[in-house]
């Protein structure tokens, strides 16, 4: 069945391609209440969109097997939730076996807030779309990223502020830290995702030249309240 995505939202839409693949969609327009107003983003929301994943997910491959051919001692890294799909693709393209998850909050299966504490890392972060919070690396996470001795591959959907790349780079600064792991094993080698919001913009620690996109959406818009309003 061929369902196109401008068929089944309303409202002005954003026509996002990626000429490579021969991908041509339309993406609704929303707004994302922030203080003074809303931010205009053409939403590209992965969740759920199994041809879309399976198709920039085994494109995304093809550029990793590229410039990474051997992947011994890379471990892949996510975070929740709109990228885990893409990155599950990603993985299972590329043979590898598990990834590590950072969660946008705590889960009970960590047991943070009980009389058992797993070891977890916890670092503050931010995004267009979700604005700001925190994201936790469970115990589990924490000992596969330290298993690490090439460095880090992080997927994601779409690369804005950096705010995400750069709480996951904190978040393998403090496993270095805690583990007392080189720096150079958990070195961030490559950041794969589907789009790139406007410009390239300079992002934590340098890492805007390790960014591989496949398409650019428009530059996130501020609208005043009054806009909005009116």
């Amino acid at each position: 069945m061929d369902t196109f995505l401008g068929q089944l939202e309303e409202g002005k839409k954003y026509l996002f391609e990626i000429p490579e693949i021969g991908f041509s969609e339309e993406l609704p327009y929303v707004l994302i209440p922030i203080k003074g107003g809303h931010i205009k983003i053409a939403s590209l929301n992965l969740i759920g969109m199994i041809g879309w994943n399976k198709k920039f997910g085994r494109t995304i491959s093809g550029k990793i097997k590229v410039l990474f051919p051997d992947l011994n001692g890379i471990v892949f890294l996510s975070a929740v939730e709109k990228s885990l799909q893409l990155t599950q693709i990603v993985c299972q393209e590329l043979d590898i076996p598990i990834m590590a998850i950072a969660y946008n909050r705590k889960k009970p299966h960590m047991e943070i807030d009980c009389g058992h504490k797993r070891p977890f890392i916890q670092v503050g972060g931010g995004s267009v779309t979700s604005g700001d919070k925190y994201l936790y690396l469970y115990e589990r996470d924490v000992n596969l990223i330290s298993t690490a001795r090439k460095g880090i591959i992080i997927v994601d959907d779409v690369i804005s502020t950096g705010g995400t790349v750069a709480a996951l780079a904190t978040i393998l600064d403090e496993i270095c830290e805690r583990r007392s792991i080189s720096k150079d094993a958990l070195k961030i080698q490559g950041i794969f995702c589907v789009a790139r919001e406007g410009s390239t913009k300079p992002l934590y620690k340098g890492l805007s030249r390790k960014i591989h996109w496949l398409g650019v959406l428009p530059e996130p818009e501020f609208i005043p309240e009054s806009t909005v309003l009116s």
